[in-house]
C-alpha cells in the first residue's frame, strides 16, 4: 500500500455520508463493534516518542515498513520494524539506509521482507529503490526523459508500481523487478502508464497482485482529478475512470485487492471527503458506494474486504476499519483507538487477516506524529 505524504491529522467538521448504492435495511445501521472487548484491540507505539514517526505498512508476518522524521522537518528516514515473534507486539527498528542523499522514505512492504520507496541520491535526485535483506537498498532507476520517479507500491509477482516524472508531465508508473537468491535487483522493464483522455499528470497510489494498479489521473489538464483503475493487457494498460460520487467533483483510489475491490476518496467542491468502495470486474468499474461514518477516509483493503483509514468520532480523527459483506456493504465498523487520551489516529495499511487477527499500520498524533501498529481480533 503507498501513501506518499505524512498526514497532519486535524479535526473535521461533521458531514454524514450516505451510501451511494441504495442500502438494504440492515445495511442502515451497521454500527461500531462496541460489543468486542477492549482487549480485542492492542495499541503499541513503534516508532520514537519524539521527532515524528509513521509505519506505512505491515506484511502477513507482522513486518512493518514506515518513516522517522517528516516531509516538513527533513531529513526522514526510512525503518524496518521487526517484531520479536510473527505478528508480535515487541520488536525491533532499523535504518534502511539511502541512495546516497540524506533522505529516504519507504512505502510499503510485501510478504517476503522487500521494501519499497524513495531515496536521495548523491546528486540530490529523487530515485525510487527496493530494499531486500541480502542486497540492502538499490536504485529501481529512471526511465529515459526520466528526471525523478518515486515508487509506492509492490506485490509478489515482481511489480512495483510508482510515479515517474519529466519536465513536461507527471504519470503512474510500473518496474518490472527480479530479485535473486542473495537479495540483488534486476530491473527488466519499465512502463508508463497512460492518462485519461485529455487529461494531464496521474499518480499511483496501490497494486494489487494481479498488477492492476490504482491511483488517480486529471480529467482535464487542470482537473479535477478522478480515481482511477490500469489493468494490464496483451494491448498495453488499460485505464479505467471510477468517476465520483453524486454531487462530488473529484476522487482518488488509493488500495485494490485481488477481488478487484477498490478503496479511497470522493470530495465534494466544499466539505469533507467520503470513504469509497468501488467494485470492478475485468478492468471495469461495476459498482460504487460510500462507506459509514463521519468525514470518511479508506486507505487500505485486504483479501478479506477489510478496509483502514479514518473518521471523526467525537470530534476526533481516529483510526477505523470497516469490515465489508460479501455483497460489499457495511457488516461493522471499529474504532481501532490510539496512544493516548489526547492524540488523533490514522491507519494506512493492513496484513490480511490470520487466525482472526488483522494487523494495521499507521500513526497516532499528539504533537508528533507516531509510528502505531493495531493489532485487532
Amino acid at each position: 500500500m503507498q501513501r506518499l505524504l505524512l498526514v497532519a491529522l486535524a479535526s473535521a467538521g461533521a458531514l454524514a455520508c450516505a451510501d451511494a448504492v441504495a442500502p438494504a435495511p440492515a445495511d442502515l445501521s451497521p454500527g461500531f463493534a462496541k460489543s468486542q472487548p477492549a482487549a480485542a484491540i492492542t495499541v503499541t507505539a513503534i516508532g520514537p516518542g519524539s521527532g515524528g514517526s509513521e509505519a506505512q505498512d505491515v506484511n502477513d508476518a507482522g513486518l512493518v515498513a514506515g518513516n522517522t522524521g517528516t516531509l516538513f522537518f527533513t531529513p526522514s528516514r526510512a525503518f524496518l520494524w521487526t517484531p520479536a515473534q510473527p505478528r508480535g507486539t515487541a520488536g525491533t527498528r532499523e535504518d534502511l539506509g539511502t541512495l546516497g542523499g540524506t533522505s529516504a522514505r519507504a512505502e510499503a512492504i510485501d510478504n517476503t521482507g522487500h521494501v519499497v520507496g524513495t531515496s536521495a541520491t548523491a546528486a540530490g535526485e529523487s530515485h525510487p529503490f527496493l530494499w531486500t535483506r541480502g542486497g540492502g537498498l538499490q536504485d529501481l532507476g529512471l526511465g529515459p526523459d526520466w528526471v525523478a520517479a518515486n515508487a509506492v507500491d509492490i506485490n509478489e509477482a515482481g511489480q512495483v508500481a510508482g510515479i515517474a516524472s519529466t519536465p513536461a508531465w507527471q504519470r503512474a508508473a510500473v518496474w518490472q523487478v527480479a530479485v535473486d537468491a542473495a537479495g540483488g535487483v534486476q530491473v527488466t522493464g519499465r512502463d508508463t502508464l497512460p492518462a485519461l483522455p485529455g487529461g494531464g499528470n496521474s499518480i499511483a497510489k496501490g497494486m494489487n497482485g494481479l498488477g492492476q494498479v490504482v491511483g488517480w489521473s486529471y480529467v482535464a489538464p487542470e482537473g479535477p482529478n478522478h480515481a482511477v483503475l490500469w489493468t494490464p493487457a496483451p494491448t498495453g494498460w488499460i485505464i479505467e475512470d471510477l468517476g465520483v460520487l453524486p454531487g462530488d467533483n473529484s476522487s482518488s483510489a488509493e488500495g485494490i485487492n485481488d477481488l478487484g475491490q477498490v478503496v479511497g476518496t470522493s470530495t465534494p467542491g466544499q466539505g469533507c471527503s467520503h470513504a469509497v468502495l468501488w467494485t470492478t470486474q475485468g478492468g471495469r468499474v461495476t459498482g460504487m458506494r460510500a462507506l459509514e461514518g463521519e468525514c470518511p477516509e479508506a486507505w487500505a483493503i485486504n483479501a478479506e474486504s477489510q478496509i483502514v483509514g479514518r473518521m471523526i468520532i467525537s470530534h476526533r480523527s481516529e483510526a477505523a476499519m470497516w469490515t465489508l459483506r460479501a455483497d460489499g456493504s457495511t457488516a461493522a465498523v471499529r474504532d481501532l483507538g490510539r496512544l493516548s487520551a489526547t492524540a488523533s489516529s490514522l491507519g494506512i495499511g493492513l496484513s490480511a487477516a490470520i487466525g482472526g487477527m488483522t494487523e494495521v499500520a499507521g500513526l497516532s498524533r499528539a504533537g508528533d506524529n507516531r509510528a502505531t501498529l493495531w493489532t485487532v481480533r
